[in-house]
């Protein structure tokens, strides 16, 4: 098996969004490029350096039909979604290569190289309240996200002591169960009333408090350059990105400036 270079990685990643904005673009369906890809593409025009995913996002309605109705142009790539793939137990969507192999340092079944699709829901009529629905999803989120890490060498050695203990504590619940439960909850929501909406499936909790913004940030969006194409993102996306990681156009320090990814294999079939 052959192994693929970070480089080459992103390669393939850039190939499936666009493989996926074309799907888009040809059945009408709402797409914004998201967390770091949204920051890579106004900061760097492209990847972050040091990034090494994807990341777009969708309302509801746009994500459900994405769901339902995406086939790749090419026959490689693959949708996977908790509903449809018994061995898939993420609460959003991935669009895989078939013919590869991404290894990460989580308890889940690997697939080929990837993207993320997130669904973006409709909420309530005030911050206030869709934090307060936040908070009850946060023992879903916190269980969710024991099941899926592993002890690394990132960690600390106390860190991974706590990992392996809380994972044997956890062991009953099936991570899959905690997605479907999880998601039960947040699409009993689904009104396209809510003044505010929010990127809520995410396992990460504080994110999830930073996402919430008025329902009317999908009602424009604009393309930008991303690593010589170009993508569409939402036009408030200033807004966004000061919310999400407060003065964005400047870079971490050097010693922050690491994947938050721990990949141990990536190699073509």
């Amino acid at each position: 098996m052959k192994p693929i270079s970070t480089s080459e990685l992103k390669e393939i990643q850039l190939d499936i969004l666009k493989d996926v904005h074309h799907f888009c673009t040809t059945n009408n369906i709402r797409y914004s490029l998201i967390y770091g890809t949204l920051l890579g593409a106004i900061r760097h025009k492209g990847f972050i350096p040091w990034d090494d995913d994807v990341d777009i996002a969708m309302p509801r309605e746009d994500y459900e039909k994405f769901i339902k109705s995406y086939k790749s142009a090419n026959g490689f790539y693959n949708l996977y979604d908790y509903r449809k793939d018994a061995d898939y137990i993420h609460s959003y969507a991935k669009i895989a290569d078939t013919r590869t192999i991404f290894n990460e340092n989580v308890s889940m079944k690997p697939i080929g190289i990837n993207i993320d699709i997130f669904p973006i829901d409709y909420l309530f009529d005030s911050v206030q309240e869709c934090n307060k629905f936040i908070d009850k999803l946060c023992i879903y989120k916190r269980l969710f996200r024991i099941k899926l890490v592993k002890p690394s060498k990132k960690n600390s050695f106390l860190k991974r002591i706590i990992i392996r203990i809380a994972k044997v504590l956890c062991f009953p619940i099936s991570a899959r169960k905690l997605t479907i439960k999880g998601n039960q909850i947040i699409q009993s929501l689904f009104s396209k009333k809510a003044k505010y909406v929010g990127l809520i499936v995410e396992s990460e909790i504080p994110p999830a408090y930073k996402s919430v913004f008025p329902s009317t940030m999908f009602d424009e969006l604009i393309k930008v350059p991303f690593e010589n194409e170009e993508f569409y993102i939402i036009s408030s996306y200033d807004q966004w990105l000061k919310k999400m990681y407060g003065d964005y156009m400047i870079p971490p320090p050097e010693d922050l400036r690491t994947s938050p990814h721990t990949l141990n294999n990536v190699y073509w079939l």
